[in-house]
């Protein structure tokens, strides 16, 4: 129990350090305009999230005007008519301008709102009459020059956060030849070097290195003193790229992660079990529309070391084949192939849905149930078949 209190302050802090999240906001440089005439206001998206995000600035975006006393339709109609869309990576921002003109007899502080899916985006302004006299100008803004399409321009670039999310994290249950199991898993990846800190900034590619970590352990409930059957412990240093290609429209993209990881159980004697290996794994990422996608992701290794068990590539094999499907905002389903040289390997599928509003990328809370087959669902076991077992829980990040 001890251990499990230990994970449990492990994963709030890990939380609690990457709460970061795609977010629309609304600009105006100018504090004041004359009614009846045009404002020009900045619609932008932020990508704070570890994950590639979809986008696309409709043409007319709905809002209101909110006075005192009332509340008025304000519907923004963007500056130029090309349209804007295309998949934001993590660290960047992207935005179109739009043009609204207030009615003439509206006067005095005013907030432009925007209603629907981007309802938190809102600007407040002062309104003067249209016939005060020595008034200011139209817009006090500096001139700016209309946003060029995607692929166009050079992309807007903050540091992205340090510590994400990595591997899917859950605590599930299940029960199967008179056992009760849970499982659970933690994991996190750290981001090396910032592009704008004195080493990342040296070269470009360096800010793409990760340290990772993910912890995976199966608990016996059933017996007496509810001990932990086995944990595998795998941190990796590796190389990230989410988009070394996207098509124009954004819909599709390639990236590839490569590099060392280590994975042992931290037993010793017989019971010790550990590998390291040498990795790249390429993954092609497809929006069909605006919510739902398709990722297809191998990954292929090599064994650097294996003399604790020098067979596993019987029943761990060389590579495995992971594709998930669903929608950003509801339901996900995870297939994992694994083939060993001398047996089928194993299969596992997952299923999440979300319970509540995310609060950043891939993490919020989701209901999650997970299917396993085959050998080696711990590395303890990497040469045993148990029997199929399904588990249902919970989980934070999938």
């Amino acid at each position: 129990m001890r251990i499990a209190r230990h994970a449990l302050v492990f994963l709030s802090l890990v939380l609690a350090a990457t709460a970061a999240r795609a977010e629309w906001i609304l600009k105006s440089e100018a504090r004041r305009i004359v009614a009846g005439q045009p404002l020009e206001v900045t619609l932008l998206l932020t990508n704070d999230a570890a994950d590639p995000l979809p986008y696309n600035f409709p043409a007319r975006v709905r809002g209101r005007l909110v006075l005192r006393d009332r509340a008025l339709d304000a519907d923004l109609v963007a500056a130029e008519d090309r349209p804007v869309s295309g998949t934001l990576e993590p660290g960047r921002f992207a935005r179109r301008v739009y043009s609204y003109v207030p009615p003439a007899d509206v006067s005095g502080p005013v907030t432009i709102e925007l209603i629907g899916e981007l309802e938190a985006a809102r600007v407040t302004l002062v309104v003067d009459p249209a016939d005060a006299v020595g008034g200011p100008a139209v817009a006090d803004a500096k001139p700016r020059p209309a946003t060029p399409p995607l692929g166009e321009r050079p992309l807007d670039t903050v540091p992205q956060p340090a510590l994400q999310t990595y591997n899917p994290m859950y605590v599930i249950f299940g029960r199967t030849e008179g056992e009760t199991t849970a499982k659970f898993q933690l994991s996190f990846k750290y981001r090396l070097f910032d592009e704008r800190g004195p080493i990342g900034g040296l070269w470009a590619p360096l800010s793409k290195f990760y340290f990772g970590y993910t912890q995976s352990s199966l608990w016996n409930l059933s017996e007496e003193s509810k001990p932990f059957r086995d944990t595998t412990y795998s941190p990796n240093f590796f190389y990230y790229d989410p988009s070394l290609w996207a098509s124009p429209d954004g819909r599709h993209s390639f990236g590839a992660e490569g590099g060392f990881q280590h994975a042992s159980n931290g037993q010793g004697g017989a019971d010790s079990r550990s590998i390291n290996i040498l990795y790249v794994k390429p993954s092609w990422r497809w929006f069909v529309d605006d919510r739902h996608y398709v990722v297809v992701a191998p990954k292929l290794w090599y064994y650097l070391d294996k003399s604790d068990n020098p067979d596993i590539q019987k029943y761990y094999g060389y590579f495995d084949l992971n594709v998930r499907a669903g929608r950003v905002d509801s339901l996900l389903v995870s297939a994992n192939y694994r083939k060993g040289t001398s047996t089928m390997g194993a299969v596992q599928v997952d299923l999440s849905y979300p319970i509540r509003q995310p609060f950043f990328a891939n993490a919020g809370g989701f209901l999650y149930a997970q299917y396993f087959d085959g050998y080696g669902e711990s590395l303890l076991d990497y040469n045993v078949k148990g029997s199929p077992q399904f588990r249902f829980g919970f989980a934070i990040v999938r």
